[in-house]
């Protein structure tokens, strides 16, 4: 295929992708009007002027999305890798390192919650895990692509575009600035820019060309990523000509095969394809709410009347006087009646209100958000705040999504693209920054001071390591510490709670658990309730009870050392009394024998010295028995602990899931 052809193919493609979602995209911008406060047309807002009237919008969709919008903020998860080998755990805590590295230079929060607003509102989140080039290399860099920038294969109906066999984005630049920046490209600029066609969504702002905007000298550029022989290519591309020509793609995935960099993700895809987001199901009554209240207006200020015939004015006139505060009617009594509309007023503003009820009801409701005053019970507040939860459930869910393939291709980028050594900086909290090494290189000496550890401080090791070190093998290098290249882990989304409502709910159920729980199960309950609570710094809370001692482990622990210490003062005491013994028993056959029927006074002193042994031997035993018992009763609180534990499984398993609360 020559590079014409190509490049016909391509613009085909985009032009494809323009014209089949075109009714997707028009619907997807009034979404966005209908947030932006846009939500009457010309017509609408001339007729409502001409009847005296203001143009009033209460916008019922905006909040709903804002609520959204802070729940992805309250729900945001950070990345783990977790090592495929058993020896890899330092170097998999190392890439988790590296990765949330990666995402705070990149701002990924920042990018995160744009693509989320995108996919509430047009219905289609993206984000592209590119490179940059700084002081220290290449490194991943995140970029935020608006939803108006994005094409697609049309024909593709997975929510996440695994199955679209092209991608890409639309770039407008000054053409001054895209011939400065693709010199070799001049030709191919310049013909793009004298030349151009309408379009609605892909047009520069304001809105003059398809392909340039002749007045402000600007041009669009596509950037393309397509499917050819089952590999990612890419190409750059305007209307005149290729601007960089078709390769393989330069990014690496997983598998070190090409890869298309764009991630991307639907909220919601429809039998034709078509993907919108939760402010469309809002439009009808939000439309409903807005026609229903002008109308509501309308009939108030105005009146119906029958006029007698006998009255000598224009009815015009009288209705002109009539609606003034302070008009004048010259007539007799009767003949202009007042006709009742309260009926219309009522059944206009029941309308509205069952409109705005009907949004309430869909998606993340007011209780999630807190604005709930009506309900005054927690239980009720938590049971509503969980259905919301349940309405969200699908866009939340496509957050985790597009963050999971983000993370992955971030560590794909680390992989292809940081092979020298690299220190990172990682800051777990303002008073806890550290540095990370990758790929850094390990010497004979580095590797011999790590496997001593302690022994280092001892005279003998220092003498042996100072002769070590005038040889070769001491600065030879004999392996890479956390080399990324072949480091093979799992990329997570760390989960935890799923929501501040069931981190609440749990909370609160565990703190009126501790006054009646047994001591053995209060560290554990402890712990749970600093977990599902909301404090900032709860984890540097949990870890300063880890190291803190339990009391009444403590309280036994000392039990058991005095235990001890009476056993070992037992067995020494037993020992003296043997040296007693045979010291007695030398001096009984030292000296001569006596009469019989006197009594032996050493026979005296080895049989007390005998009873004192068996009185130290009994001491020893009873030691033993209390250090016997004292480690049962270790073992019954920790099987209490474990009980505690199996029952708490086995209750949340006999729950019923949370869309069957829901339903």
């Amino acid at each position: 295929m020559t590079s014409d052809e190509q490049l016909i193919r391509y613009c085909k493609q985009f032009e494809e992708a323009e014209n089949l979602t075109r009714p997707a995209r028009e619907k997807s911008e009034l979404c966005r009007d209908y947030f932006d406060d846009k939500q009457h047309t010309e017509d609408e807002e001339k007729a409502l002027r001409d009847r005296g009237q203001p143009v009033v919008t209460f916008n019922e969709i905006k909040p709903k999305v804002k609520t959204m919008l802070g729940l992805e903020k309250q729900t945001r998860k950070d990345p783990k890798a977790f090592p495929r080998n058993p020896d890899d755990e330092d170097a998999a805590r190392a890439a988790t390192d590296a990765i949330r590295y990666v995402c705070d230079d990149s701002r990924w929060d920042d990018k995160r919650s744009r693509a989320s607003k995108h996919l509430a509102i047009e219905g289609t989140g993206i984000v592209m895990i590119g490179v940059k080039r700084t002081r220290d290399g290449i490194d991943p860099d995140i970029r935020s692509i608006a939803w108006d920038r994005f094409y697609f294969d049309p024909q593709s109906s997975e929510d996440d575009f695994e199955d679209a066999a092209y991608l890409g984005q639309v770039i407008w630049m000054d053409l001054d600035v895209a011939k400065e920046k693709f010199p070799d490209a001049t030709e191919a600029l310049e013909t793009t820019w004298a030349s151009g066609r309408f379009s609605d969504t892909y047009d520069d702002k304001p809105k003059h060309g398809l392909w340039s905007d002749y007045r402000r000298r600007r041009v669009r550029i596509c950037e393309h990523y397509y499917i050819e022989q089952g590999k990612w290519m890419f190409c750059m591309f305007t209307r005149g000509g290729f601007i960089a020509e078709p390769v393989l793609s330069p990014y690496m995935g997983d598998d070190g095969e090409p890869e298309c960099p764009i991630k991307a993700i639907s909220l919601y895809v429809d039998r034709d394809n078509n993907r919108y987001g939760e402010v469309q199901a809002m439009l009808s009554p939000q439309d409903e709410i807005n026609k229903r209240r002008s109308k509501s207006l309308h009939v108030a200020s105005t009146r119906q009347l029958r006029v007698s015939p006998s009255v000598n004015q224009d009815a015009d006139a009288v209705r002109k006087e009539l609606s003034r505060p302070d008009g004048v009617f010259i007539g007799e009594s009767g003949e202009v009646e007042v006709l009742g509309t309260s009926d219309m007023l009522a059944g206009n503003l029941n309308l509205m209100m069952d409109a705005r009820e009907h949004i309430h009801r869909t998606g993340a409701n007011s209780a999630l958000a807190g604005k709930d005053t009506n309900t005054q019970s927690g239980k009720a507040i938590a049971l509503q705040q969980m259905g919301g939860m349940t309405e969200a459930a699908d866009y939340l869910d496509c957050i985790r999504r597009l963050s999971l393939a983000v993370y992955r291709s971030v560590w794909s980028r680390i992989r292809q693209h940081w092979n020298a050594e690299r220190w990172i900086r990682v800051t777990d909290n303002d008073k806890n920054v550290r540095f990370v090494g990758l790929n850094k290189p390990v010497t004979g000496m580095d590797e011999a001071l790590k496997r001593l550890g302690d022994k280092v401080n001892d005279p003998q090791v220092q003498q042996q390591l100072a002769i070590f070190a005038q040889t070769p093998q001491a600065q030879q290098i004999v392996r890479i510490e956390n080399n990324v290249t072949e480091l093979d882990v799992d990329i997570v989304v760390d989960e935890g709670v799923d929501t501040p409502t069931v981190a609440a709910e749990q909370f609160d159920t565990i703190v009126k658990m501790l006054p009646g729980a047994p001591p053995n199960l209060q560290p554990a309950l402890w712990e749970m309730a600093i977990q599902s609570s909301a404090l900032r710094d709860k984890d540097k809370l949990a870890e300063a009870m880890k190291q803190a001692p339990d009391p009444a482990q403590q309280q036994m622990q000392q039990q058991m050392q005095q235990m001890q210490m009476r056993g070992v003062a037992a067995e020494v005491a037993d020992k003296e009394a043997g040296a007693q013994l045979k010291l007695a028993q030398a001096q009984k056959v030292a000296q001569p024998e006596q009469a019989p029927e006197q009594p032996d006074p050493m026979d005296a002193a080895i049989s007390a010295a005998e009873l004192e042994i068996k009185r130290n031997e009994l001491e020893i035993k009873r030691a033993e028995v209390a250090i016997k018992r004292g480690e049962l009763e270790i073992k019954r609180g920790e099987l209490g602990v474990d009980v505690y534990a199996a029952q708490t499984d086995r209750m949340t398993a006999l729950q019923p899931p949370r869309d069957a609360q829901a339903a």
